[in-house]
């Protein structure tokens, strides 16, 4: 398939209302892959963001029974690139999840008379869709990295970093900023995301020098 034809039938694709979301995925995909168009000229031609081309890309990278299950639960686009960057099994849970709200919701909306103030709340849900989407997938994924480390106290980032200076592993400023962390972390103070990436970086310099290991007979 040439690039013109590829984009003609994106664009058919993207445009059919009467499409599943699970068709409109493959279809992209499908032809965005085989005819190696770039994603800038692609979603400029379609009128849509990088993002949200790039959102629907990566879904198509999932198998058929996810692809068709986010077909089945059709999730808001907001949410797409919060599923698109999930793993299988976060994603499958997400939209157990959203669709056993959407359930719920429907329910409840039956027991109301009239449709009062549904229409109104469309965009606010759609929000609401978003923020539920993220957490039920960290249900599976867990805390990441940096909520793992900013959680970590002041006497672990204490002796972490007095392991890093006894093996001579840390320079001077990255003993002094553990030393600041460890303090602000003592007082309760939450980190920022730039000091919790830091931090990451230098635990990992003494976990990859075997400064700090889980066999380590002073308690790492």
């Amino acid at each position: 398939m040439d690039k013109v034809d590829a984009l003609e039938s994106i664009k058919e694709a993207w445009d059919d209302k009467s499409l599943s979301l699970g068709d409109r995925i493959i279809r992209v995909s499908n032809n965005f892959y085989a005819a190696g168009l770039d994603i800038e000229g692609t979603a400029a031609y379609l009128h849509t963001t990088v993002a949200e081309l790039e959102s629907i890309l990566e879904l198509g990278q999932f198998d058929d029974e996810i692809i068709e299950k986010i077909s089945e639960v059709n999730p808001p686009k907001i949410t797409w690139a919060i599923l698109s960057s999930g793993s299988e099994e976060e994603v499958s849970h997400a939209l157990d999840a959203l669709a056993k709200k959407k359930s719920e919701s429907s329910t409840a909306d039956d027991g109301n008379d009239g449709n009062s103030g549904s229409e109104a709340s469309d965009g606010d849900n759609s929000t609401l869709d978003d923020k539920y989407i993220y957490e039920a997938m960290m249900e599976i994924a867990g805390p990441t990295i940096e909520q793992r480390v900013g959680s970590l106290s002041y006497d672990v980032l204490k002796h972490a970093r007095k392991k890093g200076m006894d093996f001579g592993t840390l320079n001077d400023w990255e003993a002094r900023f553990l030393n600041s962390i460890a303090g602000q972390t003592k007082v309760g103070k939450v980190l920022t995301q730039r000091q919790l990436h830091r931090t990451v970086v230098i635990l990992t310099k003494l976990v990859e020098n075997g400064v700090i290991k889980h066999d380590s007979i002073d308690g790492d």
